[in-house]
């Protein structure tokens, strides 16, 4: 028995040896590393977060809200098409993401609500604006208008996470909610889980509809597994019926665009909302995938347009 304690207390002392050895090949993200990043950093309750705030100052604000793990520059090519059109634009990373802080904390509804509702205050924000939700993006956004209507005057979710996601249970999922256990497995497989998704594969596109900015960048500093981790065990990405239930309620007008070729968020996805919000605007995109934003930008971004300019086609 002693021989069978000691062996489970070694291979436990070497799964554990091996994270911190992991953990500590990464870097701190600093004020040299926040030296690189594009844009500007605003102190909020949890951290610093990076943002960015372009187009003409006069400009009618659009404010976009990116997803579970790429960055804001996520948005670049209809930041752009924003932009020429005459609006302002407000991007940022989530807490955990791109180059705002990693803070160990409980990445639920309310941390990202109240991250956007600080960053709105810090910039003065307090005319009724356009707002976007890319993905995870979209429940956050969907909370936000439901609970500040008066703070919105139109709504975009695109690919919005919330309802059929396949990504958010089975076994593998289960074994990510356990405590050790999970923070263990995701430590070890993580970054390969979020670099084999195919939306990251750009060999075969044109470059005018890659991803404007190094996705892997963000692996190299503490805090970024950990936070994705986090969002997976309070964040969910499924089951958000009631959440599109008090949007619709608020009359906020809204536009929904999901792709039939997306493996993320389910096409099926449009009939469930439609059915929550018969209100809204639901569009589907032939042939679209997760990354349809940027992928098929030419299509989606007069949509864009002419949703925020108030000419819903």
């Amino acid at each position: 028995m002693k021989w069978i304690i000691r062996g489970v207390g070694l291979v436990f002392f070497a799964l554990i040896s091996v994270y911190l050895f992991a953990d500590l090949q990464l870097k701190s993200l600093n004020d040299d590393a926040r030296a690189k990043a594009p844009g500007n950093f605003i102190e909020l309750s949890d951290g610093q977060i990076h943002y960015r705030l372009e187009g003409p100052e006069d400009g009618p604000l659009i404010v976009l809200v990116h997803g579970f793990s790429t960055p804001n520059f996520i948005y670049e090519q209809n930041v752009e098409a924003l932009k020429a059109a005459g609006f302002r634009t407000l991007r940022f990373d989530h807490f955990g993401r791109g180059w705002s802080d990693r803070p160990s904390t409980r990445y639920d509804v309310e941390l990202y609500d109240r991250a956007l509702r600080e960053l709105l205050a810090g910039l003065d924000v307090d005319e009724p604006f356009g707002l976007a939700g890319l993905s995870m993006g979209g429940p956050i956004v969907s909370e936000f208008a439901a609970r500040y209507p008066e703070r919105v005057n139109r709504l975009v979710l695109l690919v919005p996470a919330g309802l059929d996601t396949p990504g958010a249970g089975g076994v593998t999922g289960a074994l990510l909610q356990t405590p050790l256990i999970g923070d263990w497995i995701w430590r070890m497989i993580g970054k390969s889980v979020l670099l084999g998704d195919r939306q990251y594969d750009e060999s075969q596109r044109a470059p005018a509809n890659r991803l404007r900015g190094d996705v892997t960048e963000q692996f190299e500093y503490r805090g970024y597994l950990q936070a994705l981790l986090s969002t997976f065990r309070h964040m969910p990405m499924a089951g958000r019926e009631d959440t599109f239930k008090r949007l619709a309620a608020t009359g906020v007008p809204t536009l929904a665009i999901y792709g039939d070729a997306d493996e993320t968020v389910l096409v099926s996805s449009a009939a469930k909302l439609e059915a929550l919000m018969p209100d809204a605007d639901v569009r589907i995109v032939d042939g679209g995938e997760h990354g349809l934003n940027y992928q098929m930008h030419e299509l989606v971004n007069p949509w864009l347009v002419d949703w925020f300019s108030g000419d819903a086609q």
